[in-house]
């Protein structure tokens, strides 16, 4: 291929590129106009027998601005704190049990969560990974809740617990707003360190094929169990966890914990999670805390704290904001020290089932190797649920 050749390939795909983009941007307004009008309701339909389907989902798409420390990228991407996706459940029950069964995946041509100052380019594929739910539940108010099929292990989400009304774009997963993006070396060019693998929240296991049981509530406290395999990423080594839960309501205060122990015999590692939210109903602000680490050879462990504030200034719905801190160490490497804070805004519209949100959120990560440049991202966009 000739240099003129290759000028006109690059051209050629920079326009596929802007062309897609403008498509999804277009796709999100023309939403966005009718869920203004009218709302956007799930599609339901009630057998005569009880039996009960229904079609929802969420549009969750943003513009994101990165700053290395040297340079800007701004792309249209998926937000992947809570990402776009869609669900089919369908419920029915037998005598005192009840029956669910769920098909639910995600779609995210460009996502926050990989794009990077490398790859700009929407991946139009579907892999398997996407499907993030196929099961089958089955509960009973005495005897608990039995899961079968591919979704959340039990320690999914014990790291996230979550009361600030700020978790669409800021939560104890500080890194799904940017974590493609890579670190920059100081006054040189880019590193190999991403910001996903400087962060994590270790949240458990994630969603798996496995079995799982919860127990019933006992004074808002319950304890869930799950055996698997990571099958759709054609990984079939044994994962096991076990976690406990609590969710309580009071006059003033509502209050949710959760905290889990997992073990990953692929890797040969122990995970260990936690979090805690509060919040004040009548004043409106929150505070969460989140802990968590993984064992693999050496000790990765960090810690997440946020302040929530949340109230309905305007009749249109609340408007939550927050301010976080996260703080990691060892996570990516030995040595290694990972920090950063977040500033989020979120104004929800009830009817419209349609939330806006911001956030600006700097990263810094430093080892034993090389100096670093700090990271900064700059976050906004429009979720639309249905």
């Amino acid at each position: 291929m000739t240099a003129g050749e290759r000028r006109e390939a690059l051209s050629l795909d920079r326009k596929r590129h802007a062309y897609a983009i403008a498509l999804t941007a277009l796709a999100n307004v023309l939403l966005a106009q009718s869920a203004v009008a009218e709302g956007l309701k799930p599609i339901e339909y009630v057998y005569s027998n009880g039996t009960k389907i229904r079609l929802s989902g969420q549009l969750n798409m943003g513009v994101l601005n990165y700053d290395d420390g040297a340079a800007t990228n701004t792309t249209f991407v998926d937000n992947d704190n809570s990402s776009t996706r869609a669900r089919l459940q369908l419920f029915s029950s037998f005598g005192e049990w009840n029956l669910e069964s769920i098909f639910e995946a995600e779609y995210q041509p460009p996502a926050s969560n990989t794009v990077s100052q490398l790859n700009k380019t929407p991946n139009w594929n579907f892999p398997k990974t996407n499907i993030r739910k196929a099961e089958i539940i089955l509960s009973n108010d005495m005897y608990g809740r039995f899961y079968v099929g591919q979704g959340s292990m039990a320690s999914d989400g014990t790291a996230e617990v979550d009361k600030s009304g700020t978790s669409v774009i800021a939560y104890a997963s500080v890194a799904d707003s940017a974590a493609g993006y890579f670190f920059r070396f100081s006054g040189a060019g880019l590193s190999t360190r991403t910001v996903g693998s400087a962060f994590s929240d270790f949240d458990g296991l994630g969603r798996k094929t496995r079995v799982r049981y919860d127990t019933p509530s006992f004074n808002g406290f319950s304890l869930r169990t799950s055996w698997g395999h990571d099958l759709l990423a054609e990984r079939n080594n044994p994962l096991y966890d076990l976690a406990a839960v609590y969710n309580g309501e009071t006059e003033a205060f509502s209050i949710g914990a959760a905290a889990a122990i997992a073990r990953n015999t692929r890797s040969n590692t122990n995970i260990f999670s936690a979090s805690v939210s509060g919040l004040h109903k009548q004043s409106g602000v929150s505070l969460t805390l989140a802990t968590g680490g993984q064992n693999d050879g050496g000790m990765g462990y960090y810690g997440y704290a946020k302040l929530g504030y949340e109230h309905r200034f305007f009749a249109v719905g609340s408007t939550a904001a927050s301010v976080d801190v996260y703080a990691g160490d060892d996570i990516a490497t030995a040595a290694s020290t990972s920090n950063s804070i977040g500033l989020a805004l979120v104004q929800n519209f009830d009817d419209q089932n349609i939330k806006l949100w911001g956030t600006w959120r700097t990263y810094r990560y430093d080892d034993r190797t090389a100096s670093y440049e700090n990271g900064q991202a700059v976050f906004g966009g429009v979720l639309f649920k249905f």
